[in-house]
């Protein structure tokens, strides 16, 4: 493969994207479903020659923004849109972190810059990014049951979380407005949340040329002013049944979400649903109720909003990826029959536990099983965080290392999976002979 071949490649990529363009409000099904083929055949070649990476990266990234720009005009509601469009940008992402792992390569930029516009909301610069109040702050943490918000729905994705970011226009201080399970809504700084564990960020920021934005540019910080206002007057507990439709308790989107709708924006123009039985059985156990919800990921493909700028590295996407494909392998054998253990003989003592947490929670304290999740919730969540995941993910690293020094390279996504199959496998044979 040659710098000319690689040139050919992008070349054809952006005669489809021409297209794309010019399809107007119809949606070219058939030309996304080239860019995808494009993406992976350029992303393949780069994963065998690192000289390639930061072009195959630039050449992904132009096309997301490219998409979703095209995509404004698309009925994003539709599932059929949506999935398309998540194709592309999941699947390019998807590629390219691929070959980045595959050829074990630190050729890539920590921080990626995308798609800069000028703003008049207040802001600030962290890290060499320019930041401003309303912009939303997607990532994904280190948890086991940040893998399963990430990859528990009908449209995996690589983010679990969602915030809101609100920039004081006085002292341009960043303050990120988030839902946590164990605490609730909190104010943190920009800062705090940065150095927080977590595996990958995105910060998105609303298209300055929607209706909303062209009759009032200050919507993002009213949106976030209102947001922060709110959460400071009312003491906001984490909303396990994930409801999105009421705003006395928040799970994390719903910070944006209810922040946005204030001003006339109703994000996650499409709404992710978690339709597997396996999961939705997971799910019930750890309080979840409706099935239909606000998923962090599903911002990414929004084309309302602009991927602004990326933090990532390629030590963070190698642990992000096996926690991935733990997750699938664990989902898939939900579907089979697995389930979140509970034991009856731990449940007096949790619920001794959840009633000190009452306390704790009444005096002002982090409590030891958070405020809305019950005892039996607390135990399923533990067995699966501290004991299932941790388990199975070890268990597969060693695979994956047997397998990249007996093959010389490491196991593709797909042969992880594999890997992880053998594991799961492996523990059922082993939990029918005790």
């Amino acid at each position: 493969m040659t710098a000319e071949e690689i040139e050919t490649f992008k070349r054809e990529g952006l005669e489809i994207l021409n297209r794309v363009r010019a399809s107007g409000s119809e949606v070219p099904f058939d030309e996304l479903t080239r860019l995808e083929a494009i993406q992976f055949r350029l992303a393949a070649r780069a994963a065998a020659h690192e000289s390639f990476l930061p072009g195959a990266q630039e050449y992904i990234n132009q096309i997301r923004i490219q998409l979703l720009n095209s995509a404004r005009s698309w009925p994003i509601g539709r599932r059929d849109v949506h999935e398309a469009i998540y194709r592309v940008i999941y699947g390019g992402r998807a590629a390219i972190e691929e070959a980045l792992i595959q050829n074990r390569a630190t050729a890539l930029p920590s921080i990626l810059t995308l798609e800069q516009f000028s703003s008049n909301v207040p802001g600030t610069v962290v890290e060499g990014i320019e930041v401003h109040s309303g912009d939303i702050l997607l990532s994904r943490g280190g948890a086991p049951t940040s893998a399963l918000i990430a990859r528990g729905n009908d449209f995996p994705g690589f983010f679990s979380h969602a915030a809101l970011l609100y920039v004081d226009p006085k002292t341009k201080e960043p303050i990120v407005i988030e839902a946590l399970i164990e605490q609730g809504v909190v104010l943190s700084s920009l800062k705090d949340y940065l150095q927080d564990k977590k595996f990958r960020i995105l910060l998105l920021r609303l298209r300055p040329d929607g209706p909303i934005m062209a009759n009032n540019p200050q919507a993002p910080h009213q949106a976030a002013t209102a947001m922060i206002g709110f959460a400071r007057q009312n003491r906001l507990s984490y909303d396990f049944a994930m409801d999105w439709q009421e705003r006395s308790g928040f799970f994390c989107s719903e910070v944006p979400f209810h922040a946005y709708r204030e001003m006339g924006i109703d994000l996650w123009g499409f709404k992710s649903s978690m339709s597997s039985p396996g999961l939705v059985n997971w799910l019930s156990g750890m309080g979840v109720r409706h099935f239909t919800t606000l998923v962090p990921s599903d911002l990414e493909y929004d084309p309302r909003l602009a991927p602004v700028a990326e933090w990532r590295n390629p030590d963070s996407l190698r642990q992000d990826r096996l926690d991935n494909v733990t997750m699938d392998v664990l989902l898939e054998g939900a579907d089979q029959g697995e389930r979140l253990r509970a034991p009856l003989y731990q449940r007096p003592i949790a619920r001794m536990i959840k009633g000190w947490s009452v306390l704790q929670s009444t005096f002002g304290f982090r409590p030891a099983i958070p405020e809305g999740m019950t005892a039996e919730s607390a135990l399923r969540v533990h067995y699966l965080s501290n004991e299932l995941h941790p388990k199975v993910r070890g268990e597969i690293e060693i695979e994956a290392r047997r397998f990249r020094e007996a093959a010389g390279h490491e196991a593709p996504y797909w042969k992880m999976i594999e890997l992880g199959r053998k594991v799961i496998e492996r523990r059922r044979l082993a939990a029918s002979t005790t």
